[in-house]
């Protein structure tokens, strides 16, 4: 299973967001690499100057100046230095964050062994607030500082050695630029999108033989290229079309009075039974063919659809196969109605009996059922030489024949063809397949 989606917006989206993503990664890395440990270490550098500072003044100024020095300092740099004496808890080291880690290696490296920084948890006091709620008071950081033969404790404001954490603020606004960019996108995208949806329903339209509106050409240049050259591809294909059911419905038009004259002709011939016979045989094939022309030249997507019954349908045709002394045997199952072209659908099915018939042998059975996906079925069966299936979908196409692998005879390959297009006009599917015992089932399914 692909995890890549299929659609374009959904693709887009994904670059989009991974792109996104990749970039606050990277600055990221290049924040703390250029800006946050050089901020760190110029932290700790301070806090070690002033630490040598505060040490070098308590080893010069005298023991009777200390506390007027300390008090100095607290009330002017928020800085408390404590005796030993007054601290009596166990204290914990400092957590190991960059700043402190920072410190605390330039303390050791300048200050000796012994300077290190502790965090001093206060006991639970009443905090100010409206409900005067009890709490615990955050740590402090406490340094150890060596002076001379004894220490102290110097407490420095709690934001000297631990920066404000601005993490997620840097990740809300990387979230807040990924989401607008994700929406900008995406409707960008869907302004491509919109018209090639609307264009591919008009190409699938056109694919089932039906006549679709014209796009409309909106949407970035290079899709309003593509809708205009859509369109002017529907406008060529339509003339074609017209321009070749006029010539073909002219020709087979033209060619029936002569044929009648000739059929005549025939007749009145001083010539022998068997050869009469011949001579009408060929001119009844011609008119087949002519048929066919006409069939095949004819507009079915005129018709309205209607509710109509596929069975009452196939039982018609075989009614009408019967009058052409074609015999056909029936097993009808008691279907819905559907939305279908009556007159085209008999067409279709005239044309897979007659095809049946002529080129089959055999007997015939015409079909109709409903399969358990809930699909409508009407098969005609069958007992010629069969269809290879490598030749199936060549022979769906007009002006094809198979006559090597049939019964040889003549006709001008349009039957089939014109099935194909009246199941494509109504979303169906034809078929031509292996018959149990010898022989081809043709079928039609129809989506319920």
């Amino acid at each position: 299973m692909s995890l890549i989606p299929k659609s374009l917006l959904a693709r887009t989206a994904l670059v989009i967001a991974s792109a996104l993503l990749a970039s606050q990664l990277a600055s990221v890395l290049l924040f703390r690499y250029y800006s946050q440990s050089p901020r760190v270490q110029l932290i700790a550098v301070g806090y070690l100057s002033q630490l040598k500072t505060i040490r070098a003044a308590l080893e010069v100024i005298p023991l009777a100046q200390h506390r007027e020095f300390l008090v100095k300092l607290r009330e002017e740099k928020g800085i408390r230095i404590i005796p030993p004496q007054r601290i009596t808890e166990e204290l914990e080291p400092a957590p190991d964050l960059p700043a402190t880690r920072a410190v605390r290696e330039r303390l050791h490296e300048q200050l000796g062994p012994e300077a290190d920084i502790f965090v001093y948890q206060r006991p639970p006091r009443v905090l100010p607030s409206a409900d005067g709620v009890q709490g615990t008071p955050p740590p402090v950081l406490i340094t150890k500082l060596p002076v001379g033969s004894t220490y102290y404790w110097v407490v420095f404001p709690r934001s000297r050695v631990i920066e404000p954490d601005f993490s997620l603020a840097w990740i809300g606004w990387g979230v807040l630029g990924a989401i607008l960019s994700l929406v900008g996108a995406v409707f960008l995208m869907w302004r491509v999108i919109r018209p090639l949806e609307a264009l591919a329903s008009a190409a699938r339209a056109l694919g089932q033989g039906k006549t679709p509106p014209p796009v409309t050409e909106m949407g970035p240049g290079e899709v309003r290229a593509v809708a205009t050259a859509f369109n002017q591809m529907r406008t060529d294909l339509t003339r074609l079309d017209q321009e070749r059911a006029t010539f073909l419905a002219g020709v087979s038009h033209d060619l029936r009075t002569p044929l009648t004259r000739l059929r005549l002709g025939v007749e009145m011939l001083p010539a022998d039974q068997d050869t009469r016979s011949a001579l009408e045989k060929d001119i009844t094939d011609i008119n087949l063919v002519v048929d066919q022309f006409l069939d095949f030249a004819r507009d079915e997507s005129g018709e309205p659809p209607q509710r109509v019954n596929l069975t009452q349908l196939a039982q018609g045709a075989a009614e009408r196969a019967a009058r052409m002394q074609i015999t056909a045997t029936t097993e009808l199952a008691d279907l819905p109605p559907l939305m279908l072209r009556p007159v085209a659908m008999q067409r279709a099915i005239d044309n897979l009996i007659n095809n049946a018939a002529r080129h089959g042998g055999g007997e015939i059975l015409i079909q109709t059922r409903r399969e358990t996906d809930g699909a409508y079925v009407l098969s005609v069966f069958d007992r010629g030489p069969g269809i290879p299936v490598s030749e199936v979908e060549r022979l769906k196409k007009a002006f094809t024949r198979l006559d090597n692998a049939r019964s040889g005879e003549s006709g001008a390959g349009l039957g089939l063809a014109i099935v194909e297009r009246i199941a494509r006009m109504h979303s169906a599917k034809f078929d031509l397949l292996p018959r149990a015992g010898g022989g081809t089932e043709a079928r039609l399914t129809f989506v319920a």
